[in-house]
């Protein structure tokens, strides 16, 4: 479940008047995480730990396990700019520029609600019988900007299983990153 408990002070609500604000360049990788613990933690804004959180896969709801082969992007030191550019209110283009050359433009539908902007590229797996015998896995994410211009992206991440109505392991999660508006 989606939560701005923890980055709501510093956050902009955008209105479907201004939801617009969203265009622009950002950072390819993120500058600070907020995690849902509150405490900050020494790996929260130090580049090296951050890097594997490039916003494009981040959005797109990549899975680093997977097979896909992004990873001249994903390890390389060259300088990469994520590009948005919200084309009416339910549909965003992606696009990620080296210098000046697009070597990814993508399109993600979504919509509007309560001052951030929902991508439709949830996830949800389950196995077994929900609740009886099995459990379900999901993820969403949902963005919006600081309120001196920076992108959010906002992780809302949950796991959870049951054995005959009694909840058994599982975990969830709610992490924000930030990207710098360039």
């Amino acid at each position: 479940m989606f939560s701005k408990k923890r980055f709501r002070k510093d956050s902009e609500y955008l209105t479907e008047n201004n939801i617009k604000k969203l265009s622009g360049n950002y950072t390819f990788h993120p500058v600070k995480r907020i995690s849902n613990s509150g405490s900050k933690k020494p790996n929260d804004t130090i580049p090296d730990s951050l890097v594997k959180n490039n916003a494009y896969d981040f959005m797109l709801n990549m899975d680093y396990k997977s097979s896909k082969k992004f990873d001249s992007i994903r390890n390389s030191k060259n300088d990469y700019t994520l590009n948005l550019e919200l084309e009416n209110p339910n549909r965003l283009r992606i696009k990620i520029l080296e210098n000046t050359n697009v070597i990814k433009d993508t399109f993600l539908s979504g919509k509007y609600r309560k001052g951030m902007f929902y991508l439709d590229n949830k996830y949800l797996k389950c196995h077994g019988v929900p609740y009886l015998f099995g459990g379900c896995s999901n993820n969403k994410r949902r963005i919006g900007l600081t309120k001196n211009g920076n992108l959010l992206i906002n992780e809302a991440v949950s796991n959870d299983g049951a054995f005959l109505i009694i909840f058994a392991a599982g975990y969830s999660y709610n992490s924000t990153y930030e990207y710098k508006r360039k």
